[in-house]
């Protein structure tokens, strides 16, 4: 399921080269750092709009979350995964994902959400369609993006569904979203720690990147290592990124840590190690509402 389905004219190919650009460096005019971030509470002239990236706790709990959801395959095996685990998450899924499965589910997969939330996870707002929202005003956001996502939403779990909290698509973060924030009372959910696997998969896509996306340099960079000769080997690319995300497992991950992921084939594959290095850690995933009321003074 792609963002094509949603008939904005933007392939899953596009929309991973727009997320994976982003990321990589070409970050201005409102947009927050997609990569690692700290502690991130703001607030706007109402002092009521709250940004969140990492919960202060005296627990050993972190939160794991996935955005996005455009595959119904990958969103119902990684949760069942995690599910069977006794891990529950916290989804962020499109307003168009939802809206897609609730017209025209793959078959098995129909009321793919409503099992979702029967098996534990949680959900927060994507939005509606994912698009760049720079320049888009409070009302913009509110007619095209908000109350669309939550009217699918509300048919998909239910009319009394009400989201923990808004994740703004690629972590843009403007005053118009913080004005959002406050007009919904729900605060901007950000993340301290990236498992990049939007940036690596899109690296694993089949073939070489379009050097007016993106530049060889950036990938490097990213993976720290040299990627020249392996970018279009898919096997060993997808590899290669299920690394990448536990190298930033073990890099970033603290209490109280916010984690990004999206449903996609690199993070499914990483769900039993994650498991595992979790245990090893002594970190105890919750969902973002249980880590919320830890959150210490």
């Amino acid at each position: 399921m792609s963002m094509a389905d949603g008939g904005d004219g933007l392939s899953r190919r596009g929309f991973m080269r727009m997320g994976a650009g982003l990321a990589a460096g070409a970050i201005g005019g409102g947009f927050t750092a997609l990569a690692h971030s700290g502690d991130n509470q703001q607030s706007n002239s109402g002092g009521r709009a709250r940004v969140i990236s990492h919960v202060k706790t005296n627990e050993r709990k972190v939160c794991i979350s996935f955005d996005d959801m455009w595959s119904e395959y990958y969103s119902l095996q990684i949760c069942r995964e995690f599910y069977r685990a006794g891990i529950p998450l916290t989804l962020f899924p499109a307003g168009l994902a939802v809206r897609n499965n609730l017209r025209r589910p793959l078959e098995g997969y129909e009321s793919l959400y409503a099992r979702l939330r029967d098996m534990g996870h949680e959900f927060g707002s994507h939005l509606y369609t994912h698009r760049d929202i720079r320049h888009f005003s409070l009302q913009q956001l509110i007619d095209e993006e908000m109350e669309p996502s939550l009217a699918v939403m509300k048919k998909a779990l239910g009319a009394t569904f009400a989201p923990i909290g808004i994740r703004p698509p690629y972590g843009v973060v403007t005053e118009p979203m913080m004005q959002l924030s406050a007009r919904y009372g729900m605060p901007l959910i950000l993340w301290g720690l990236d498992s990049q696997d939007a940036i690596c998969t899109w690296n694993c896509q089949g073939e070489c990147p379009d050097e007016s996306v993106s530049s060889q340099a950036i990938y490097a960079s990213l993976w720290d290592q040299d990627l020249e000769d392996e970018n279009c080997a898919k096997s060993r690319c997808v590899e290669t990124c299920v690394e990448n995300i536990m190298a930033s497992y073990a890099t970033y991950m603290r209490p109280g840590t916010i984690i990004l992921h999206h449903v996609l084939e690199a993070s499914y594959l990483a769900v039993r190690r994650i498991v595992a290095f979790l245990d090893d850690w002594n970190l105890e995933p919750v969902t973002l509402s249980q880590l919320l009321s830890l959150r210490s003074a």
